[in-house]
């Protein structure tokens, strides 16, 4: 719990430098029942979106939940379907190679979402 705190404020102070910040997270509803990854289980994702919701209201930040789907798959630059191979994302339409977090992270940051509050 103490990581979680501690994670929610540097994000949010992070977010305060900017001028009308916007936090959105995926909507991770379901990720235990639909991930094969044996870490889920131990991980306290709904109690960090949780505090940064509630930190991020206090701090008159909006947060958006955003439809996960695709996000590491999509290509952040054209829209065009790549390929993720782990870690690598590469898209044959226009030729972008990125970290697949960092691709994943950007079309995130341009989908719109629905308010979150806590």
């Amino acid at each position: 719990m103490d990581l979680n705190h501690k994670l929610s404020r540097r994000l949010i102070t992070f977010a305060e430098q900017f001028e009308n910040p916007v936090v959105r997270i995926e909507d991770l509803e379901g990720i235990r029942e639909n991930s094969s990854w044996s870490g889920v289980h131990s991980w306290h994702f709904h109690q960090l979106q949780q505090f940064i919701t509630y930190k991020a209201e206090r701090a008159g930040i909006r947060v958006e939940k955003i439809d996960p789907s695709h996000t590491s798959q999509e290509c952040s630059a054209c829209g065009s379907m790549g390929t993720r191979d782990v870690d690598h994302f590469s898209c044959s339409e226009c030729g972008r190679k990125r970290h697949a977090d960092l691709n994943a992270s950007e079309n995130i940051a341009q989908r719109e979402g629905e308010p979150c509050t806590a």
